[in-house]
């Protein structure tokens, strides 16, 4: 089986348009959990309707938090270390079968961690530039000042099959005994570096990499909002960033 841990924050529209998750609902291989951050009206009401999990949170939570309580209650749902925790954006749209794929392909290879190949739109063009090397100090002030980051990894010229230190938590795809075994994400990083730091101790606790199948495609319609100086989304990212190079 394979829990997908979504956490809404306003993203019940977005996701309502979308339309990936409805497709879901008939499927015996996915169980859906949805983490409502805000508390949008009508959310809980289209979520039972559809067969989710649907949990809305008494207070803000970060991203990190709000995924371990997923993963919390999908061990109550019946998730044992044979399946498969996947942590999927409210604005990624992704088929079962891809999904599905990418975890017979971990089962195959015997992986603790992985991801596809993320693009940001449909005609599958633009990679997302979700792969990357573990990052420097030099890589986040030459992304803030320069616009420049040397960590990330160009997509294109990688293999179908490749190892790369660290994949954006859009879409990370674990084996539950793995994350379990992780303690799941430093709640320490309420938003931004988390995705980084627990690749960073997947790699130290188990000599692995996070592996990426190319082959295997889905939509991003990424919203960066930590770019504006000065912006809470900013000093947000900022904090994480130095509490990940101070670690």
């Amino acid at each position: 089986m394979i829990y997908l841990s979504i956490v809404s924050h306003a993203h019940f529209d977005l996701i309502k348009e979308i339309g990936c998750l409805i497709k879901f609902k008939e499927s015996t291989k996915l169980r859906i959990i949805i983490r409502d951050n805000v508390g949008e009206l009508g959310f809980k009401n289209w979520c039972d309707s559809q067969g989710f999990t649907y949990i809305c949170n008494e207070k803000q939570r970060g991203f990190g938090e709000n995924n371990n309580l997923n993963f919390l209650q999908a061990q109550l749902d019946g998730c044992s270390d044979g399946d498969y925790f996947l942590l999927l954006n409210p604005d990624i749209e992704c088929s079962e079968e891809n999904i599905v794929k990418l975890a017979d392909r971990m089962t195959e290879n015997k992986l603790g961690l992985a991801t596809l190949n993320l693009f940001l739109d449909k005609d599958f063009v633009a990679m997302d530039s979700c792969a990357r090397k573990f990052p420097s100090l030099w890589n986040f002030i030459s992304s803030y000042l320069f616009g420049v980051n040397g960590s990330i990894i160009d997509k294109a010229r990688l293999d179908n099959v490749s190892s790369v230190d660290w994949v954006a938590g859009s879409f990370m795809m674990f084996s539950a005994s793995i994350y379990k075994k992780l303690n799941g994400f430093n709640e320490k990083y309420f938003m931004y570096c988390e995705d980084i730091d627990i690749c960073w101790r997947f790699h130290q606790e188990f000599d692995s990499k996070v592996v990426l199948f190319k082959d295997i495609y889905a939509v991003h319609y990424a919203r960066n909002m930590n770019r504006k100086m000065f912006s809470i989304h900013f000093f947000w990212h900022l904090k994480s960033c130095i509490r990940y190079l101070l670690r």
